[in-house]
């Protein structure tokens, strides 16, 4: 039996709440007997001991809450809907977490035991009120023959029985679909030496079994001649006499010894160990400071390195616990406003996270592009190069004589007139157009939109 599944104990139904996570925080609240299990060493020989470790963990842990996760319409388009119940449970999951600090705990669970869990905790009416993570070796579950899964908490020697009101995050294991597989597991060689590599190095600078001179001589000496030639030795040139001149007799010759810090260092040793870790946990070397990513270091390549960091370990490990929050909890949280649950989408907001937001001048760019060609409006445009809209410029510019044109399609005045028509209106007045046949800059297609706008008569 593995460490999740545990031999049968005597079991207690009751819900866990906070006590679950106070354990884990040493708060003493019914301290549990720790069983043998695979989670605590790999917290305190690689996430406890080697800084690499931690910091991959850490890198990936604070990384992905920056994208809140939020509620949309059905197209999973539009402003989120921040009322939501399944958005506020998120929000505020329980007294002692926030948001940003559930989800980094879920994924530092995940990457040291492979999977992370979260208890259901429930009001009177069975509505989702918080969410507790759970450490994960204390968890016990039983596969059920109708598929589902029931839990159980190792507390104070007895095991609390959960139901199915857990929720499992876990990466893919091939062995036991149901026990994921952490990525420190492959890497632990790796970790043990890099670890081992740097007790030598402290050992060895701490002991300093090396001497600093040997002094040889032609003739053997007792050790009596030898203590007292150390002693001298040592008032003559140690301390602040260091650098002092030394006179030797007929026969005697000092050798200097000392320590090859590069060679204590195993640089080679030290660049295996590193790239294997970093390749493990999916974080590019150079985002954590490990030497192999730092000798090749540039600002360009450490953009680079972000970005191809997000895309490739962050976004599959949201896609991972999303899927998971959207297919068990967002059906437990509907209410009247919100009846169905194909009536809204899950989805991160990744619009703020720095390491795939557009530069100022690719923004200007993409907008500029999408108006002229009349994709989006004039009031689009300034919302996505960050200005405030204006009440007159719902307009497309659209392409063939760049003809301003309301939202709703209806002709603003300006531009080509119409096919069969002489330009006129009733008044006899005929519409400003630009050019036919010639391209508009873009200092003439401001002024030429501002004068083809619709004129509000001033209230007296």
């Amino acid at each position: 039996m593995g460490w999740l599944t545990g031999p049968p104990q005597r079991v207690e139904t009751k819900a866990v709440e906070g006590q679950a996570f106070g354990t884990s925080l040493g708060l003493g609240v019914n301290s549990p007997d720790y069983p043998a299990a695979g989670f605590l060493p790999y917290a305190e020989a690689g996430f406890g001991r080697n800084e690499l470790v931690y910091a991959c963990i850490m890198e990936k842990a604070t990384s992905l809450p920056e994208a809140p996760l939020r509620v949309y319409g059905p197209d999973g388009l539009g402003e989120p809907r921040e009322n939501h119940p399944l958005r506020e449970l998120i929000t505020n999951p329980n007294p002692m977490l926030t948001e940003f600090e559930l989800f980094e705990l879920t994924v530092i669970h995940m990457d040291l035991a492979g999977i992370a869990f979260w208890e259901i905790i429930r009001d009177q009416a069975g509505r989702p009120v918080q969410l507790w993570p759970l450490r994960p070796d204390l968890v016990r579950f039983i596969r059920q023959r109708n598929g589902r899964t029931r839990y159980g908490y190792l507390l104070g020697g007895s095991i609390v029985d959960l139901g199915t009101d857990v929720l499992a995050f876990r990466y893919p294991n091939p062995v036991d679909p149901l026990v994921g597989q952490a990525p420190l597991r492959p890497a632990l060689r790796a970790v043990a030496l890099d670890n081992e590599a740097t007790d030598f190095v402290k050992h060895l600078l701490q002991n300093r079994a090396v001497p600093g001179v040997v002094i040889t001589t032609q003739r053997k000496v007792d050790q009596e001649v030898s203590d007292r030639l150390a002693t001298k030795w040592k008032q003559k040139f140690g301390g602040s006499k260091r650098g002092e001149p030394a006179v030797l007799q007929a026969g005697m010759d000092v050798k200097v010894l000392g320590l090859d810090l590069n060679s204590l260092e195993f640089p080679d040793l030290r660049t295996i160990s590193e790239a294997r870790i970093c390749s493990a946990f999916g974080v590019p070397p150079i985002l954590v400071g490990a030497k192999v990513g730092l000798d090749r270091s540039t600002f360009a390549n450490y953009k680079e390195a972000r970005t191809s960091f997000w895309e490739e370990t962050i976004l599959p490990l949201q896609r991972r616990i999303g899927d998971v929050i959207t297919a068990r909890l967002l059906p437990e949280v509907l209410d009247a406003q919100f009846a169905m649950p194909r009536k809204v989408t899950v989805r991160w907001d990744r619009s703020q996270v720095l390491a795939l937001k557009e530069s100022e001048q690719a923004i200007w760019e993409r907008a500029n592009n999408a108006l002229r060609s009349g994709a989006i409006t004039v009031n689009e445009f300034r919302k996505i190069v960050g200005l405030p809209p204006d009440p007159g410029a719902d307009v497309y510019l659209r392409p063939a004589g760049v003809t301003p044109t309301l939202a709703d399609g209806t002709p603003t005045g300006g531009g080509e007139p119409a096919a069969g028509t002489d330009g006129g209106g009733q008044d006899g007045g005929q519409e400003e157009t630009g050019p036919e046949g010639a391209a508009l800059s873009d200092a003439e297609l401001a002024r030429f939109l501002t004068a083809s706008l619709p004129r509000r008569p001033l209230r007296g």
